[in-house]
């Protein structure tokens, strides 16, 4: 089965919501935080990328009644009512699909590394300083585990583990 892909109809409603979900300051990331969803939406089940691909579609054509445009062209205040129309919407269905979006395109959004940077979020010198601390900590447990894994086993006397190293 292929990967998911968003259709284009879909992507025009998800980089529409971009200013209705997300902070002023992603606006100028609407492209990269809806393209970051799609191998979120694709790491799901097959049923939910496909309610999702059907649900961004019946979001984008269900304004028509109401505003006489699809929801892709809405801006504004417009956007933001009709959002929150399905965000507290008449049927169990509207409401989660709306909150899957919401939560979807958040994640997309602060998974951005110059909205990372605008939050404080630097998680790298923090996981350096971890790593360093727990090898110390944890050096010789650590070399005796990796012992383990390629002594005998005891339940197979004569099977021999050849490490990826011994090989050449």
């Amino acid at each position: 089965m292929a990967a998911y892909r968003h259709s284009a109809a879909g992507r025009a409603v998800l980089r529409s919501l971009v200013p209705v979900i997300c902070p002023p300051e992603a606006l100028a990331l609407g492209d990269a935080i809806v393209e970051h969803m799609e191998p979120t939406i694709a790491a799901s089940p097959v049923a939910i990328q496909r309610g999702m691909a059907v649900g961004l579609v019946l979001y984008d054509v269900s304004a028509v009644p109401r505003y006489v445009r699809r929801a892709r062209s809405l801006t504004g205040d417009r956007a933001e009512r009709y959002y929150a129309w399905w965000y507290d919407g008449p049927t169990p269905i509207h409401r989660q699909l709306a909150r899957g979006i919401k939560q979807l395109m958040s994640l997309a959004c602060y998974e951005q590394p110059e909205m990372m940077d605008r939050v404080g979020y630097r998680p790298g010198p923090w996981i350096a300083e971890v790593t360093h601390r727990r090898l110390t900590v944890y050096k010789d447990d650590v070399q005796r585990q990796a012992e383990q894994l390629v002594a005998p086993d005891p339940l197979r006397p004569g099977v021999r583990i050849v490490r990826t190293k011994d090989r050449r």
